[in-house]
């Protein structure tokens, strides 16, 4: 009876510390929001032009700061016939909200900052209760097919003067079309609030189209601007997108197309059938496409050789195929020289790169990709995965993040619309999967297709990065989807040691290829999570810097963790482990001074994981051809840095208390001896005695 008393008091008193704690991490984009509202703004160099006198002296002249206008959303067209000022930039802002106190400033500042840029839009967030700041947009640069699919601009965005009066008379027709007008007859109240959003709408398009953003770029530079600070505060449950949302439109093709699909695929003859079947199922005569079909065979055992020749002879030629070539040859898997000897065996306008354990779904598919891949800025198309008989994402497009490029809510439901229609309509990205990757063979051959000496991994994300370097803005439909019957074609990577080395060392060839990429995209704000595959997209609420982690001190167990029992019901992930100097600056960084840094989450399944400390372990291993073993029973721990992770309860709403089951930390150098460690974690429920310890395959390794 008194053990049961105590048990229930020490678990009241971690509950409720638990509690305290998220409390206050819950509340950290408020905070962070409000202190930076707080801060000066940084004033940019003032422009300067030069004076040639009359004696060949050259004279520098500081031009005048712009002067801001602020111009309701509902007052769009009176603008253009103000031309009095060149030295003008306006701000078009919603009536749903307001503009944060120093917007103007900010905007002004940018401006001078950025003379190449005429236009500019910025982020912004929603009021909630008692004034808090909550549900952030942290919007991605300027994103052509984006915007042509919802007005994600959203409440506010600014121009130059004279770029609005360029603009000025394509802007006044298309607000005449609308039942507007560009002068000043009609007042706001004729019009009606949301014609006056339109024309907002309307004018931000008008300004694209002068600027040349629907264009292909003639480089990394992007033609419009984006102030990635939080500058307009919505009003409650407002939305962002003011009715424009992301659409689910069939596109029509206006001239007849062919299509070149290439099919990897090696001892899966069922897998396969199921896909050719699919393909030819869901097109039609009628979307205006021609296509046929290359499965290259790197080497499958000579019955299932016969079974592919039986399979592919079966598959009727209609609904647009015109045939189906079997080609074999024994040699080495590299998916790249696969997909670029399909490319030389077609002669297809276009090419569609598939996977084998892919499962077309629904009519138009393929219609669909071909009609956003034709447009001459896009380069490389993907379409929305979804795992077999379930609704869970497996790809809704690439985000390149500090650790390299992750799918983004990878096994999150899709019977929802995340972060702002992320999994919905038609979104520019970094890169798209080749498990369904469509490109224009002119694009495809401009950028001398995949790299092979990508073999394996990460070669469709090289492709897609090359081609945004040449100025494509690459497109994920997550208006159609594909079933993708995932891992079918070769192991887990993460279940092997020496595929994990072998995925760290392509991951390494792919960064130092495009080393400018690390820690950037453009397509993905900065201040979203960084976190693994299985995560959500939702803004980033722990904004501690490593540099102000601690370092972790060390304990050593000569003979293991006593006491401990190893149990699967104690989940590890591990999105992180490697040198710091490789986290903080790339993977062209040189020497490892700083020591090491690891980062993930942990939790413990049908626990109150209020109730448990957790530190991280490490293990020395011995690495053979079966993976990795422990070398010994010696076992490394570490205190752990506790991460807020709303993104763990979201995708675990089933288990208790799993905010936060982040973990970071840093160790130095000189605690390890050079070697493979293994990684795994150690769970202690401080209302009893129960210590609960698990190991992943994830190695560290450290270096001399």
């Amino acid at each position: 009876m008194l053990k049961d008393i105590a048990k229930s008091v020490l678990v009241g008193k971690r509950v409720k510390k638990y509690n305290r704690i998220v409390k206050a991490k819950s509340s950290a984009y408020d905070k962070w929001q409000k202190t930076i509202e707080k801060e000066p703004v940084i004033r940019a160099e003032a422009p300067v032009s030069y004076e040639t006198l009359e004696t060949g002296e050259i004279v520098p002249h500081k031009l005048p700061e712009p002067k801001i206008k602020v111009i309701p959303y509902a007052k769009v067209w009176e603008v253009s016939d103000d031309k009095s000022d060149d030295n003008v930039v306006y701000l078009f802002v919603s009536p749903k909200g307001k503009l944060t106190k120093r917007a103007t400033e900010v905007v002004k500042q940018y401006f001078i900052a950025h003379p190449e840029h005429n236009v500019v839009y910025g982020d912004e967030d929603e009021t909630g209760k008692g004034g808090k700041y909550i549900h952030p947009f942290f919007k991605p640069d300027w994103s052509p097919d984006s915007y042509l699919n919802a007005f994600y601009i959203g409440s506010f965005f600014a121009c130059r003067s004279q770029t609005l009066h360029g603009a000025g008379s394509e802007y006044d027709n298309a607000v005449r079309m609308l039942g507007g007008t560009s002068n000043k007859k009609n007042s706001p109240e004729q019009v009606g609030l949301e014609a006056s959003l339109l024309s907002a709408d309307v004018l931000f398009c008008m300004l694209a189209i002068h600027e040349h953003a629907f264009a292909k770029r003639t480089g990394v530079e992007f033609p419009i601007g984006h102030i990635r600070e939080v500058l307009f505060h919505r009003n409650p449950e407002q939305d962002v997108f003011y009715g424009r949302n992301f659409h689910n439109s069939r596109h029509m093709l206006l001239k007849p197309t062919t299509v070149s699909i290439v099919i990897p695929s090696k001892d899966h003859p069922e897998v396969l059938k199921r896909c050719l079947e699919s393909i030819v199922e869901t097109t039609s005569d009628k979307d205006n496409i021609t296509y046929d079909i290359v499965v290259l065979d790197n080497g499958s055992e000579a019955k299932n050789r016969v079974r592919y020749g039986v399979f592919i002879g079966k598959i009727p030629a209609k609904n647009g195929l015109t045939k189906i070539n079997y080609l074999y040859k024994l040699e080495e898997f590299n998916f790249s020289a696969m997909c670029n000897k399909g490319a030389k065996n077609t002669r297809g306008d276009y090419l569609l790169f598939l996977n084998d354990d892919i499962e077309c779904v629904k009519d138009g598919w393929l219609r669909e990709l071909v009609s956003q891949a034709q447009l001459k800025h896009v380069g490389a198309v993907g379409a929305k995965l979804i795992y077999p008989d379930t609704d869970l994402i497996q790809h809704a497009g690439i985000a390149n993040v500090r650790r390299g490029p992750v799918h983004k809510l990878q096994k999150m439901h899709d019977n929802k619309s995340h972060y702002f229609g992320y999994n919905r309509g038609i979104h520019n990205n970094i890169g798209v999967t080749a498990a369904c990757l469509l490109i224009s063979r002119q694009k495809f051959n401009a950028i001398g297709g995949f790299p092979e000496e990508l073999k394996v991994a990460f070669n469709d994300v090289d492709f897609c990065y090359s081609l945004f370097e040449k100025g494509y803005y690459n497109v994920c439909c997550n208006h159609i989807y594909l079933r993708h019957h995932e891992s079918l074609s070769r192991g887990l990577d993460n279940l092997d040691p020496k595929k994990m080395e072998r995925l760290a060392v392509e991951g390494d060839t792919l960064m130092r290829r495009h080393a400018y990429l690390y820690n950037e995209d453009p397509f993905y704000s900065p201040h979203l999570t960084e976190d693994e595959t299985i995560s959500a997209i939702i803004p980033r609420e722990d904004y501690v810097p490593v540099e102000d982690i601690a370092y972790s001190n060390v304990t050593i167990h000569d003979k293991g963790i006593r006491g401990a029992r190893e149990d699967q019901c104690l989940r590890v992930g591990c999105e992180y482990n490697g040198s710091l100097d490789n986290w903080l600056y790339g993977v062209t960084a040189e020497g490892q001074d700083e020591g090491y840094y690891l980062k993930g989450y942990s939790f413990v399944i049908g626990s109150d994981n209020a109730l448990f400390d957790k530190k991280l372990l490490l293990r020395k291993v011995e690495r053979n051809e079966s993976g990795a073993g422990p070398i010994g029973p010696k076992v490394y721990s570490f205190p752990i840095y506790t991460w807020y992770r709303p993104d763990i309860r979201v995708r675990l709403q089933d288990q208790v208390n799993v905010d936060l089951t982040g973990y970071k930390l840093k160790i130095k150098k000189e605690v390890l001896e050079p070697g493979f460690y293994q990684i795994g974690m150690l769970a202690i429920d401080r209302t009893s005695r129960l210590k609960l310890v698990n190991w992943v395959p994830n190695i560290l390794h450290v270096k001399r």
